[in-house]
Formats: structure tokens, C-alpha cells, sequence
């Protein structure tokens, strides 16, 4: 039957380790148990057998796709109407989508680094040592971008936690080679601390109606010695990424490059009984269901504005935001009208927003600021909801940012209230003095994130 609408219960985003290569862990044909990484390529029975790398997002709260598709007339002189249409330049894919920050999970799939901060927080995981590398040093290298897929189930029916939700009209969304063009973090009173990712891809598929694929635990396909909680009900696809290492460019095709949304629940490794991961219709893979706003911690310098925002007689913040611009530029060549990689166009030039309520104003001569050269520090601690002992789950640090502008507003029956812009020019991945370094505290035991999303040309392995 026909759906008769779909909303968020029946849907699901989900993100592959890259754009090439298989989707699936492999089994070795003897039935030895999983493959050492890259785990392919895989033969059909393989991909049944195998365990889905494609990993869902959390506290997704909107998700938006369109297509776009760049044409040039052809027209000549003694004819009005132009006699053809050509597609000359990749298409335009996007995706953006925003969701609920909480320990860095969702983060770390897209291709952020979580280096450490050298900051002295031990708590749940968050990297004390040394500052690494920038944030974003994964995407500067990234010459393929990730996959993505948004799953749609029947009408009525939850993604998550249900065991035969895969209908034969369950749809897959498909966006290949998804590159991200910005990232944006708020945080405001009464509401919670949210991240808003924009996708540029070059390639969209659609597979519809697809009619799930039922493996008997004690079937043929299934490797010898191992063992499976229950029977697997999954369905599978060709990848929607575009092969863009040849040329022309091509698109991929079959089993060796395929996706597999699934419900099985693990093969063993025997040799160290460890998970070697599954998709998991599941919610809950970040550590905690969402972040307050009244559990931040914030620490900002006094700053060389009209208002000081640390300290005493310090302005009350109402919100703080960023945003990392990553555009990027299609490089192209003659032979395929597909670019061979997206580069993100530098410098880049972030911007820091801080919005507040005016308390008292500092002496300020902007004479005196304009030679100001000072640059500053600021961090973002986002902890849990125990207020006896808040533990810190997620930590933004910027770097060497320089205040730009104060705009003050006031209208009867308000407060005075300011927003004030610094700017911050991010630097080279190992650049440690400049940019904005990341923490978090998601669970970096998960061997399917460590041993397959891999960050920058590390995909390419």
C-alpha cells in the first residue's frame, strides 16, 4: 500500500566510512571469521553475510536534500527557441541537516579530529594530551567525501527499535561523494546546544520499494562457527558515489561497492571476542540523550570592547555561535564532466557570535582599539545534566580570534543588549595556534569508527 505521508518516526540518516570501496565487512570464504581491514572486496554472499560500516546519526532534528541539474543552451542564429540543452558541469547535490550536540559522535563520523586540547580534562574519555591538529585537518584532506543515506520506512512505523521494519516499499536516499561546506555551532537559552552541517555532493540516487533479503542464522551464507542472535533481514545497494580517480568519471557498480542497511547483530571475532559493529536500528550510541544550556561551561577573556564578557560586572550571555565556512571548488578536466575533487577555498575566515545582556560598559576608545593586535582565546564545555558533578561531554576551543564588531539595541519594554563578532582565520592542520580544536567524549572503543572512518586521505587506504 501506499504511503499517505512521511515524517521523522519513519525515517533515519545514516553515514558510510567513505565514498569507495565496500560498505560491507567481509568474511573470509573458509568461514574464518571477519578480514583484516580494508575487509574487501566481497563476493554476494559476502555482502549478505557481511556487517553493515554504515553508522546512523544522533539527535538528528531536520534533514533536507535537493538536486539541481546545470544546463547551457544551444542555440544558432534563424532559430528562436534553442535547439538543444546540455548538462556541461556536475550536477548540484545538497544535503544539510542539524541535530542535537552531544559528545562529539556525530562529529567524529563526518571526518572531524579529535586530537586532544592539552587542556587538563580527564573526564570520560577527553584527550588531555598535547594539541594535535586542527579540527577540520581531516576535511582539508579529503579528496573523496563521505556517503550518505536516509532511510524511509512504512508509514506509521518507528526506525528504531523495531525488528521487521524493513517493508518491501522501504525507500534509500543515496548522496555520493558528500562533502562538508559548513559546520555551525549554537548554544542559547532555552534551547538545546544545536550543530547544523551543510552537504555538497555530486551524485543522488534513489532506491525504491526495495524488498528486503532474509539470512537464516543457520543458513549457508553464514560463516562457520559463528554465531547470530537472531536471523538478519537487511537490504542492499549499489553505492551512489561517483568514481572520480578515472576518466571519465564513472559511477560504481556492483558488489564490491555496495551499502547494506541491516539488523544483524554481530559475527565474532573469535580470536579477541570483540565487535566488529553492525548498523543497529538503534538510538542511543552517544552517551547522553541531549545537553542543557544551564550545564555550559564557558570561558571567555575580558575581551578590548565596550563590554566585558568574563569576570565581574561581566555582560550575562544569552547565546554563543560559530561557523566553519568550508566552500569548496569543483576541479575539473577536460574528458569527464564530473570534477575530480572538491578543495575547499582558503583562507578561511570563521566567525565567533556572542550575544548578551548589557550590565556595565568598560572605558573604550576606539582610537586606542583599532592598534589593538590581541588576539584571544575562548571555550565551550558542554557537560552533562549532574549538576553535584557535571561531567564535561564535549569541548569546543577557538583560537586567536580578534574582535570585529559591537552592536548595541534597545527598545522600550527590553533590556540593552549586545552582539558582538570576533573573527578567527583558521590555520594549516598542524597548526596549533590558530583555529578551532575539538574534544569529545564518545565512546573511542567503537573499533567500526577506529578501524574504518578514517580521516583525510586516510580513506584512501
Amino acid at each position: 500500500m501506499a504511503r499517505n505521508r512521511v515524517i521523522y518516526q519513519s525515517q533515519a540518516l545514516f553515514i558510510a566510512p567513505s565514498s569507495t570501496g565496500a560498505q560491507v565487512s567481509g568474511v573470509d570464504a573458509g568461514g574464518t571469521g571477519p578480514k583484516p581491514a580494508p575487509y574487501g572486496p566481497e563476493t554476494t554472499g559476502e555482502l549478505g553475510s557481511g556487517i553493515s560500516l554504515l553508522k546512523k546519526m544522533d539527535r538528528i532534528q531536520s534533514c533536507n536534500f535537493n538536486f539541481t541539474l546545470n544546463r547551457q543552451d544551444v542555440n544558432e542564429f534563424g532559430k528562436l527557441a534553442r535547439i538543444d540543452t546540455l548538462v556541461t558541469e556536475p550536477p548540484t547535490v545538497g544535503l544539510d541537516f542539524s541535530y542535537y550536540v552531544t559528545d562529539g559522535y556525530n562529529e567524529r563520523l563526518m571526518g572531524f579530529n579529535f586530537t586532544g586540547l592539552g587542556n587538563g580534562v580527564t573526564d570520560n574519555n577527553m584527550s588531555t594530551g598535547p594539541l594535535g591538529a586542527q579540527s577540520i585537518s581531516g576535511l582539508l584532506q579529503d579528496l573523496q567525501g563521505n556517503n550518505y543515506y536516509i532511510l524511509t520506512v512504512e508509514d506509521g512505523e518507528d526506525v528504531v527499535g523495531q525488528n521487521d521494519v524493513l517493508a518491501p516499499n522501504s525507500t534509500v536516499v543515496s548522496i555520493g561523494n558528500g562533502f562538508i561546506t559548513d559546520y555551525s555551532f549554537e548554544a542559547a537559552v532555552g534551547g538545546l546546544p544545536t550543530a547544523t552541517v551543510t552537504v555538497e555532493a555530486f551524485n543522488i540516487k534513489t532506491d525504491a520499494n526495495i524488498a528486503p533479503i532474509s539470512l537464516d542464522a543457520s543458513g549457508p551464507n553464514v560463516p562457520a562457527g559463528s554465531t547470530l542472535d537472531a536471523d538478519i533481514t537487511y537490504i542492499s545497494g549499489n553505492s551512489p558515489a561517483v568514481n572520480l580517480f578515472t576518466t571519465p568519471a564513472a559511477k560504481y557498480t556492483g558488489t564490491e561497492v555496495a551499502y547494506k542497511l541491516d539488523y544483524s547483530r554481530h559475527f565474532p571475532d573469535r580470536a579477541s571476542n570483540s565487535v566488529y559493529g553492525y548498523t543497529g536500528f538503534t538510538t542511543g550510541n552517544s552517551t547522553v540523550s541531549a545537553l542543557r544550556p544551564g550545564d555550559i561551561t564557558i570561558q571567555f577573556p575580558t575581551g578590548n570592547g565596550g563590554v566585558s564578557i568574563s569576570g565581574t560586572n561581566s555582560a550575562h550571555i544569552q547565546s554563543f555561535s560559530f561557523s566553519i565556512p568550508l566552500t569548496r571548488t569543483i576541479l575539473q578536466r577536460l574528458g569527464s564532466v564530473f570534477g575530480y575533487t572538491r578543495v575547499v577555498d582558503v583562507p578561511i575566515n570563521m566567525e565567533l557570535s556572542i550575544s548578551a545582556i548589557v550590565s556595565e560598559l568598560k572605558a573604550l576608545n576606539l582610537f586606542d582599539t583599532m592598534a589593538d593586535t590581541t588576539k584571544y582565546d575562548f571555550a565551550i564545555i558542554l557537560n552533562d545534566t549532574d549538576s553535584d558533578n557535571p561531567t564535561p561531554k564535549m569541548r569546543y576551543e577557538v583560537k586567536n580570534a580578534q574582535l570585529v564588531s559591537e552592536t548595541y539595541s534597545e527598545a522600550i519594554g527590553d533590556n540593552q543588549s549586545v552582539d558582538i563578532t570576533y573573527t578567527v582565520q583558521l590555520g594549516g592542520a598542524n597548526d596549533t595556534t590558530a583555529g578551532v580544536f575539538m574534544s569529545g567524549s564518545y565512546p573511542q572503543s567503537d573499533e567500526v569508527v577506529t578501524n574504518f572512518f578514517k580521516l583525510g586521505t586516510g580513506k584512501l587506504g
